[in-house]
């Protein structure tokens, strides 16, 4: 069930009136176009992105991870969370991590065949040469891991001396800072690399732009502007739980956010989706708008008409700093569908 995320983003595609494959979109009138599903995410973000990717591979087309490692590392421990996962990566065996994800597929079917991971998929990688609390070997594990699956787009970039935070080239601490809000300026834009890479082969066409505009509109409530071409558009993330769950039980904000470009609300022109999850200590509670208004995704959206998705976790009692789960603070089906 991997804990809110996941159906969060089903229910946004839903809204959407589309039903996502690997190859593409069935359409509201019946017919199938081409889209692209990414992910992206830094940090337990980054971790949580990756789960969101093998979980379901047959319509997520690539991902973006920032600081971030593989798929069940922690397998549902904390403590392994915090050495293997974070600071001493040579304990992590990519080869069992491949086995379990096999065996999980084959034995339980919660997660998608694996298989699918070798089907046109990018993946572009990135880890700060300065980064002390996520290992950059951590991220090499995880460049191993993709490997093991037959992923042949693998972009890794581990020159740049950040921090561990999101990297930008325009705004934030800092690249040697570490704290909040995790954005760094490190003369580099992430957001423009991953996004690019990862859409480069896109015909950028999911639905039609009176679609989404509408389908948006009728469940986000207020819009509001914001620069880079495009409208930000709260949701109700309520919406998309169980009936009777109070979004903060189970560790969501109640206010999510997506990116819709000017693009795809005007003119026909048809978009991609990306989804991008905050790190620990980022969420709307602790550092605002931030990282939805300043990573630079919004502006790289706007030129290429990429619908952007920013759910939102928050702290709870098992889950003080905000993190998206993935050493299983939620459940020991953390990892799964």
């Amino acid at each position: 069930r991997m804990g809110p995320g996941v159906s969060w983003l089903l229910g946004v595609l839903l809204a959407l009136r589309v039903s996502p494959t690997r190859t593409g979109v069935e359409n509201s009138n019946g017919s199938r176009v081409t889209q692209q599903i990414t992910v992206s995410g830094v940090s337990s973000g980054g971790f949580f992105a990756v789960q969101f990717h093998v979980a379901y591979s047959s319509i997520i087309r690539g991902a973006g991870i920032i600081a971030g490692g593989p798929f069940y590392c922690a397998q549902g421990n904390v403590d392994i969370a915090l050495t293997s996962c974070m600071r001493t990566p040579g304990l992590i065996s990519v080869d069992e991590l491949v086995a379990i994800t096999h065996s999980t597929y084959l034995t339980t079917r919660t997660i998608d065949d694996p298989k699918n991971l070798s089907m046109d998929t990018k993946v572009w990688l990135f880890t700060g040469t300065e980064d002390t609390v996520v290992n950059p070997g951590v991220v090499h594990k995880l460049q191993s891991y993709y490997g093991n699956f037959g992923v042949d787009e693998i972009k890794l970039v581990d020159t740049v001396p950040a921090e561990h935070s999101w990297v930008t080239d325009s705004y934030g601490n800092s690249c040697s800072f570490k704290g909040e809000p995790y954005i760094n300026n490190c003369g580099y834009n992430a957001a423009n690399e991953l996004l690019t890479y990862l859409h480069s082969t896109s015909g950028k066409g999911n639905l039609s732009s009176t679609s989404v505009h509408t389908s948006l509109n009728n469940f986000t409530g207020t819009n509001k502007s914001s620069k880079g071409g495009g409208k930000l558009v709260k949701i109700n993330q309520k919406t998309f739980v169980p009936p009777g769950v109070i979004p903060a039980a189970i560790g969501l904000h109640d206010t999510a956010y997506a990116f819709l470009p000017d693009g795809c609300s005007f003119g026909g022109q048809n978009c991609d989706i990306h989804v991008a999850f905050h790190g620990c200590l980022q969420g709307i509670p602790k550092i605002g708008m931030q990282f939805v208004n300043n990573t630079g995704l919004n502006e790289v959206a706007a030129a290429y008409n990429i619908i952007v998705l920013y759910p939102q976790a928050m702290a709870t009692l098992t889950n003080p700093k905000g993190c998206w789960d993935w050493w299983g603070y939620s459940g020991e089906d953390y990892s799964s569908q």
